[in-house]
């Protein structure tokens, strides 16, 4: 920026004190440079909130193991990250680990990239939930150095992951399966929860820091669906009663860039009794600005599982179609409102 140019600025400042006029003049610099800069990004997603133009640069690895870089955006953007939020960035995902807003001028922080797809299921609903987190080896952080003891079956992960309602409910000895060794799968359980450190009540943001170490096989292990302890839902909601019914956990709802939500059917016949003969066939019923944001991922005689965009609006309604036309039991149709929602 040229001399003259700094001379209009100044002339041009708003405030009726110095401070209030360095803070406009700062925040005017950083609008007109950071466009400019070559780390710029536009339209980088945050999971659950949508696209923000930023700052990211200074990759580096920190203790040799994880991935961060640090973030600058302009308060003029109309939404804005916290602590937790997780951005969709260079075909991978990234924990915000670090938020500052400097003297109302500017926001920057520094993320961490997530390396994990961390799922497990709903004690009360028993909806499968999912986040994308950090999963690092605590030895290589140089924590908890003196527990080490090098045998078999002490392995140890430390996770950081967003706080939100879901994660609100982990405790000390909840389990999930991380890996597969050999086809084996590698149960892990928490021993120590910290939701304290990271997370700042008063403005609602924060993450978690979770410690697991390697846990024992159970037999309601879900291998199929990497899901700890799985129980399949044995009180479901529904949809209806009659000739069609369609199930499925929880509320008709479906998460915004969250995992495939499974919807299942059957069939009765006029003696209310279950007909397994009849295949149905699976559509959608979009308003436009739904079109080409809700998908349906796999597809079978009994189920099928959809998935929203991240971008999908939040509060829209969408319609389920099934319909089969059996020539025993005749023609079978039923709808279905569901209503996108936030992740968290």
């Amino acid at each position: 920026m040229t001399a003259f140019e700094k001379m209009r600025l100044r002339e041009n400042a708003f405030g009726n004190t110095t401070k209030s006029e360095k803070i406009y003049n700062s925040r005017q610099l950083i609008d007109s440079l950071l466009p400019d800069d070559p780390s710029y990004k536009e339209n980088v997603e945050i999971l659950g909130k949508g696209y923000i133009n930023l700052r990211m640069n200074n990759y580096k690895l920190v203790q040799n193991t994880t991935p961060q870089m640090d973030i600058q955006a302009s308060l003029q953007e109309s939404i804005s990250f916290r602590l937790g939020d997780v951005f969709h960035y260079d075909n991978g995902y990234w924990l915000c680990v670090e938020c500052n807003n400097r003297h109302d001028i500017e926001r920057t922080g520094k993320v961490e990239e997530c390396n994990y797809f961390l799922q497990w299921q709903n004690p009360k609903t028993l909806e499968i939930h999912g986040r994308w987190c950090s999963v690092r080896d605590p030895y290589s952080l140089a924590i908890d150095e003196r527990a080490r003891v090098v045998v078999t079956g002490n392995a140890k992960y430390r996770i950081k992951l967003p706080h939100d309602s879901e994660t609100a409910l982990f405790h000390t000895d909840k389990r999930f399966i991380i890996d597969f060794v050999n086809n084996q799968p590698i149960p892990y359980a928490i021993i120590k929860y910290d939701a304290t450190t990271h997370r700042y009540a008063a403005r609602n943001e924060g993450f978690l820091v979770i410690t697991m170490r390697e846990s024992q096989i159970m037999q309601d292990d879900n291998n199929e669906l990497m899901i700890a302890n799985y129980k399949e839902p044995s009180a479901l909601s529904v949809s209806s009663v009659g000739a069609v019914e369609i199930t499925f956990n929880g509320e008709p709802h479906i998460k915004t860039g969250g995992s495939a939500k499974v919807f299942r059917i059957r069939f009765y016949d006029n003696g209310g009794n279950h007909v397994q003969s009849v295949t149905p066939s699976w559509g959608l019923v979009l308003p436009p600005s739904l079109v080409g944001k809700i998908n349906i991922v796999f597809e079978s005689d009994g189920e099928v599982h959809l998935q929203t965009n991240a971008d999908a609006p939040i509060g829209s309604v969408f319609e389920l179609l099934a319909t089969a036309d059996d020539s025993v039991h005749g023609f079978f149709k039923k709808r279905l409102e569901i209503k996108v929602v936030p992740m968290f």
